[in-house]
């Protein structure tokens, strides 16, 4: 079932679901313990079974008066175990109306491949042929000559990409179009950005990978074995999801099965899903 669309004022934001693989547990949160039982009973949609949590792609499109950005391009024709996923971005695009050639402004969170994959089709072509994709210069330079598997393979969709005059490598934090700003976030990667949507007095983060799980909003401190620099990401998951927390904001995650929600404290400082 598709997810439901949330709203930052008058803008609408929609979960675009590329699919979903069972990742393992045994490599979260090393050095420290989740009380996973909890976890399974607080956010049933967030595991698989027993040893394995739902990991889901999504990207969003937020529909501005300006018209509509792609918030990362799902993973594309990159898939491969246990990342399990062939990206279906085309078929979400045209089930909310939008073509790709509507599209003039995507923004990569990163570029592993579950977020920037779907930038080119299968035959290196630009699938959004008049967007600028905008990509912190910091993951430009990381993931150049990467021979890391967890990074992006499809960089050549990148070079086709700058030498198409599409690409843009601006460090600074900005509003891509008003309404929508980049804020660099290191940590997962050197250059990774979460998205802030405002209008109308509302506000919205799109985390990127500032989140993998749940329990990571009680303990956004945590080091993560997703994280290339643990240490930076944990500064920076704290600094936002505070700022989320203290001033209100929606959250939309990348990884979650509900993907919308907000950072609550009731006793404890937790996730609070909303919608489906």
């Amino acid at each position: 079932m598709p997810h439901a669309s949330a709203y930052v004022g008058s803008v609408e934001v929609v979960p675009l679901c590329d699919g979903f693989a069972p990742l393992p547990l045994a490599e979260e949160a090393p050095g420290n313990e989740v009380d996973w039982a909890a976890q399974r009973a607080e956010y049933p949609w967030g595991f698989a079974d027993d040893s394995h949590w739902a990991w889901h792609v999504h990207a969003y499109l937020v529909r501005t008066g300006l018209g509509p950005v792609l918030v990362d391009t799902g993973i594309g024709h990159l898939g491969r175990p246990p990342y399990d996923v062939t990206g279906r971005i085309d078929d979400e695009l045209a089930a909310v109306g939008v073509r790709p050639d509507e599209i003039r402004h995507v923004i990569h969170t990163h570029l592993h491949a579950d977020h920037a994959g779907g930038a080119c089709m299968p035959n290196g072509e630009p699938r959004f042929p008049n967007a600028l994709h905008h990509v912190h210069p910091s993951d430009w330079q990381a993931f150049a000559g990467s021979t890391d598997p967890e990074d992006f393979q499809g960089r050549t969709a990148m070079e086709v990409l700058e030498k198409a005059g599409m690409l843009d490598l601006d460090p600074d934090d900005r509003e891509v179009v008003p309404g929508v700003r980049v804020v660099h976030s290191p940590g997962h990667t050197p250059g990774h950005r979460s998205v802030v949507a405002d209008d109308g007095g509302s506000s919205m983060l799109l985390t990127g990978d500032l989140l993998h799980q749940p329990y990571q909003i009680e303990h956004p401190d945590w080091p993560s074995g997703h994280d290339r620099d643990p240490a930076s990401a944990a500064v920076h998951r704290e600094a936002l999801l505070s700022r989320a927390r203290d001033d209100g904001w929606s959250v939309a995650v990348g990884h979650f099965g509900v993907p919308f929600g907000r950072v609550v404290v009731d006793g404890r400082q937790r996730w609070s899903a909303e919608g489906s």
